[in-house]
């Protein structure tokens, strides 16, 4: 019974993005307005990832010289990968102090340890590979979800996040903020339907309870599964007038993005002298490629094999894109994610074994500490919307050579 809950989850997710999503696009349609961007009293203005601005003085003011800037992606349960691979660094020897994180998702979860330092690891570790599905949320009552905003509670969700982000490590992030290290978060606004970035930083500065009750809402609005948990709503006053947004997961519009602020325009794509020589790593929890296998021909098979290979290929995307913003602001692009080939398959997106985590850990721990430092590529996995497969001119066909790994 249990399983069969949660494949309904997985399909009931598959069938609203399928049916009610689109990627985003990059830019705003004729005749309509872009996306402002809004300033504020409490913190830097809000801006989409991917969007290419000068730096306005409030996103930079303070800011030290970044040398090495670290985006970590979503992918739920596979961030235990992404926790493994944090640790093994560490124990390489070779991880450097990160002067920017960025996070959305499971990302968003762990971006906080990410951000102070190696001490935190051992935090990380446990709670990825300690954590139960039950930990996280509690299927709600069949007959009562066609009147409700999504299949589950992310009570126990809220609950972990609150146990996780105490005030003392409000205040460490905080004072690493005062000394110019800034830490994002992403989510997605559904009334926008566009991605926001949190400066988590100068929420930590704002005194408890105020400061972290926005900061643990903004965590649990950035790994809200939409359809699955329900969308975490926000307060805000804009322009002096008050309104509730809904957010959700920060995936949805940005699976891992560049820090806000820091490039170039289009008009004047010199790079940014800030950046020049900067260092830019993206983590990805999980592979990079869907694995290959058979799809019975019914609806919600077909379904959930569709949304995978969607959700993929946008993450395979903002890879290239993020790569293309680091090559423009002058920073030295390194990207890692799970090897192809690892015999790790989870039956759902929203089922957290134990036994597979640990399993997610190992692989990132051993990816970490290999050669010293983990075995960075140094370009996305594609540069052209087909991935890289050859065209097809019948059905006669044979696999071709793999294309060699490039070197920095």
């Amino acid at each position: 019974m249990v399983t069969s809950r949660y494949c309904a989850c997985g399909a009931a997710l598959a069938l609203a993005v399928l049916i009610g999503c689109h990627l985003p696009q990059r830019s705003h349609g004729p005749g309509r307005e872009p996306h402002r961007a809004h300033a504020s009293e409490d913190g830097p203005a809000v801006i989409p990832p991917g969007v290419v601005l000068a730096a306005p003085a409030d996103l930079v003011v303070g800011l030290r010289r970044p040398r090495h800037v670290l985006a970590l992606s979503s992918g739920g349960l596979y961030g235990a990968y992404t926790t493994g691979v944090l640790d093994g660094w560490t124990r390489s020897g070779t991880r450097p102090e990160f002067d920017v994180v960025t996070g959305t998702s499971t990302g968003a979860l762990i971006a906080p340890y990410a951000f102070l330092g190696s001490e935190y690891d051992a935090n990380a570790m446990k709670l990825y590979t300690g954590v139960r599905t039950e930990d996280i949320f509690r299927m709600r009552a069949w007959v009562t979800i066609p009147f409700r905003d999504a299949l589950a509670t992310s009570v126990p969700l809220r609950q972990l996040i609150e146990a996780q982000i105490s005030q003392e490590l409000m205040e460490k992030i905080a004072a690493e903020h005062r000394k110019g290290r800034r830490l994002y978060v992403g989510t997605t606004d559904l009334r926008t339907k566009r991605a926001v970035i949190w400066d988590m930083g100068a929420i930590a500065c704002r005194p408890c309870p105020e400061g972290c009750n926005l900061f643990r809402d903004v965590l649990l609005a950035s790994s809200s599964i939409p359809g699955v948990f329900p969308p975490v709503p926000f307060r805000v006053a804009i322009d002096g007038r008050n309104q509730t947004e809904w957010h959700v997961d920060g995936g949805i519009t940005a699976p891992l993005f560049m820090p806000p602020g820091v490039f170039a325009t289009a008009t004047d794509p010199n790079p940014n002298p800030m950046l020049a020589g900067a260092n830019f790593y993206a983590i990805v929890a999980g592979k990079l490629y869907p694995d290959e296998g058979l799809v019975r021909r019914r609806v919600l098979p077909v379904l959930s094999a569709s949304t995978g290979a969607l959700f993929y290929a946008y993450c395979r995307s903002e890879l290239a894109n993020t790569y293309w913003q680091s090559r423009l602001a002058g920073m030295r692009y390194h990207v890692l994610a799970l090897r192809q080939d690892a015999d790790i398959h989870a039956n759902s997106a929203v089922s957290f074994n134990q036994k597979l985590m640990t399993q997610l850990y190992r692989e990132g721990l051993t990816d970490g500490q290999s050669r010293g430092g983990p075995n960075w590529m140094y370009v996305p996995p594609v540069l052209s919307p087909c991935d890289g497969d050859y065209a097809r001119g019948g059905l006669r066909l044979r696999t071709m050579p793999p294309v060699p790994a490039a070197v920095p």
